[in-house]
């Protein structure tokens, strides 16, 4: 059984368990769900579904529908650092903030050098 709740054959149950790290699963969806090569939207949504505990939360949404709304988790992304990067709305995880610092730090590093 996948991670939602849905029955797998055996075959594909087996090579799921085989794909460890990231990616070779998206490498896996991406060659068996053609339409994940034009939406990231997609892609995650498909990624969630078959490998975290998520998929079982999330429901059927046909294609068009992701279509739709493809490129809108990238531009929340970028919103939410943007609106941050300014000091608002900072995370109130200690660790979340102090991973993001080091990253914003290690990019600064690198950024004049391009």
């Amino acid at each position: 059984m996948g991670w939602n709740g849905e029955e797998l054959p055996e075959e594909e149950q087996q090579l799921l368990e085989k794909l460890r790290t990231v990616k070779e699963r998206v490498e896996y969806l991406l060659e068996r769900y053609p339409n994940a090569r034009n939406s990231d939207l997609y892609l995650i949504i498909l990624y969630l579904r078959k490998f975290t505990e998520l998929g079982k939360y999330i429901k059927y949404i046909p294609y068009e529908v992701i279509k739709k709304y493809d490129g809108i988790m990238e531009s929340i992304r970028r919103s939410r650092q943007k609106i941050q990067e300014e000091g608002r709305f900072l995370p109130t995880d200690p660790d979340v903030l102090k991973r993001r610092r080091r990253l914003a730090e290690k990019f600064r590093k690198v950024i004049p050098r391009l």
